[in-house]
């Protein structure tokens, strides 16, 4: 099952309104952002009944030259047997093969280093150490109850209106009492296209190593368009597609963004 942090992150980065559009202005100032939304997805994930899932996050970000902090606190809610969530930032283990159960999911810190020298040349080059706090009940099934690692990079191009971007990661993944998990190796490409100053639309394709020996690596597609609508607010909507057993049948939402200084 992916990862709905990393992957809302990754969409905010790449769009608009992310940490490659910053200005000058960034190099002097503080700059904060709030954003928050919500994230479906539903599957099977080789169990025979389907798990849904709820995610909202509320995340706060903060940039100031080439650093960039963010911490996101997430409600999740699972519907149907509680599986490993096997994604690139979180994770959850659970403990019943059915029902559901709501609450406080994983905290998720980060912060990124943006290599600022290269933008001259249309080049963005970002490196990221990432945490994942487990705050989430591993009781319930919502978390591991373990602490993950994580470093990642992430590399774009623009083109005129083209932007290619990739990334890589690795995830250090904690081990919970009764799992025997490894770290997972996961990566994305994708393409932008920037239509004027208020509207951007892209999509990417993501795949990692299970943490699960036996479980099938995870693929996905997804697909955006994020709307900038001034200077501190911006909406980024997604779907996504899975081509894997150990990934959703489908999902999708939506983050809303806003932006002081």
């Amino acid at each position: 099952m992916r990862s709905f942090v990393g992957s809302i992150a990754a969409l905010l980065i790449f769009s608009g309104t992310g940490a490659i559009a910053q200005d000058s202005f960034a190099d002097a100032f503080w700059q904060f952002r709030l954003s928050s939304g919500f994230d479906v997805s539903s599957g099977f994930y080789g169990a025979p009944k389907r798990t849904e899932i709820l995610y909202v996050p509320l995340t706060l970000q903060a940039a100031k030259g080439p650093w960039t902090l963010k911490a996101v606190a997430p409600w999740l809610r699972v519907s149907g047997p509680a599986l490993l969530i096997d994604g690139t930032g979180g994770g959850s283990a659970g403990v019943r093969t059915g029902g559901a159960a709501s609450g406080l999911g994983d905290i998720n810190l980060s912060a990124t280093y943006a290599l600022e020298g290269l933008s001259t040349y249309g080049l963005y080059v970002d490196l990221t150490a990432r945490a994942k706090a487990p705050t989430a009940s591993f009781k319930k099934g919502l978390g591991t109850g373990a602490w993950d690692g994580a470093v990642q990079l992430d590399i774009a191009k623009t083109l005129g209106s083209l932007m290619p971007f990739a990334s890589v990661g690795y995830r250090f993944t904690g081990q919970p009492k009764g799992f025997a998990l490894r770290d997972v190796i996961y990566g994305s490409v994708g393409l932008q296209y920037t239509w004027n100053e208020l509207v951007t639309t892209g999509m990417s394709y993501d795949v990692r190593r299970a943490a699960i020996k036996t479980a099938a690596a995870g693929q996905e597609g997804s697909a955006y368009v994020n709307f900038r609508f001034s200077d501190d607010w911006s909406l980024n909507l997604y779907g996504v597609a899975g081509f894997s057993p150990n990934s959703p049948s489908a999902g999708g939402g939506l983050v809303a963004t806003y932006r002081w200084r």
